[in-house]
């Protein structure tokens, strides 16, 4: 899949978080749209801090935070967003012109399915693309910043749970729960720290996303099934067959890739029916 097709289909789904810290100072963070109005991003972006805007890189309107669902586990660092974000006039009213092969016109990111006990080395080595919103010296404005780079190694920290993607992409503040794209065409993972030791630079250190299963287990724990997403997170959660398969990991993960391009091929042909 180009990434640049990735880019152009979901960068309307992002979206930009300014928070005011104790000390006064602005920190910006990244989130993006699933669904429904809901957005998810990194914990720690919002927690400690004084939300100030919510601003959709669409429309650039600030947008209304309607309510913040925070993990029940502290070490999961991962935050829900309710919104008013509506992007029904771009999706059904907006003619793009000029799109790079295998664009999709979309409202949302289509969330992954790779559960915990899938991973293994199979992604290590494809491409990814990291979106988010890092400061940029001497811009006039915040601006959408994308990311070229590779899954570079899955990792189980022993500091919280859950397998975490090593990617290649710069550690960058502002990065923080931003979106991981697998090359395949859906959410890897969400951007949520810098591996660092010693105390050094966050820039210093391996950039880690945490992988998908525990935003599936958060959205189904709290009855949220946001449009299009849905189908997913009822078939992995609720024990439907979503014909994977179970015999071999590898085996269920060239299906599922198989299965997700299949996927992302039948939108963009039902996009030029349009």
């Amino acid at each position: 899949m180009d990434l640049r097709a990735l880019f152009q289909s979901y960068k309307p789904a992002l979206v930009r978080i300014t928070v005011q810290t104790p000390i006064g100072d602005l920190s910006t963070g990244t989130a993006f749209h699933i669904g429904d109005g809901w957005l998810v991003t990194a914990a720690h972006v919002l927690r400690g801090g004084v939300l100030q805007e919510v601003v959709s890189e669409h429309s650039s309107v600030p947008l209304s935070a309607q309510s913040v669902i925070f993990n029940k586990d502290d070490r999961i660092d991962l935050a829900l967003m309710k919104t008013d974000l509506d992007l029904s006039h771009y999706l059904h009213m907006t003619t793009i012109h000029g799109s790079p092969k295998g664009f999709v016109q979309t409202d949302h990111i289509e969330l992954g399915g790779h559960l915990d006990d899938w991973l293994g080395d199979e992604l290590v080595l494809s491409k990814v693309l990291l979106m988010g919103y890092p400061p940029i010296p001497f811009s006039q404005q915040a601006v959408l910043l994308a990311s070229e780079g590779e899954v570079n190694a899955v990792v189980d920290k022993y500091s919280g749970p859950h397998p975490h993607f090593i990617i290649s992409c710069p550690a960058r503040g502002g990065f923080s729960g931003g979106p991981v794209l697998s090359e395949y065409g859906f959410l890897l993972g969400v951007l949520v720290e810098a591996l660092v030791m010693d105390g050094k630079d966050a820039e210093t250190g391996y950039s880690s996303a945490i992988s998908i299963e525990p935003l599936l287990v958060m959205l189904h724990d709290n009855g949220i099934y946001p449009g299009k997403n849905r189908q997913l997170i009822e078939a992995l959660l609720d024990g439907i067959d979503n014909g994977f398969g179970k015999p071999f990991r590898l085996a269920r993960w060239t299906r599922f890739i198989g299965a997700s391009t299949k996927k992302f091929r039948t939108l963009v042909w039902q996009n030029k029916r349009v």
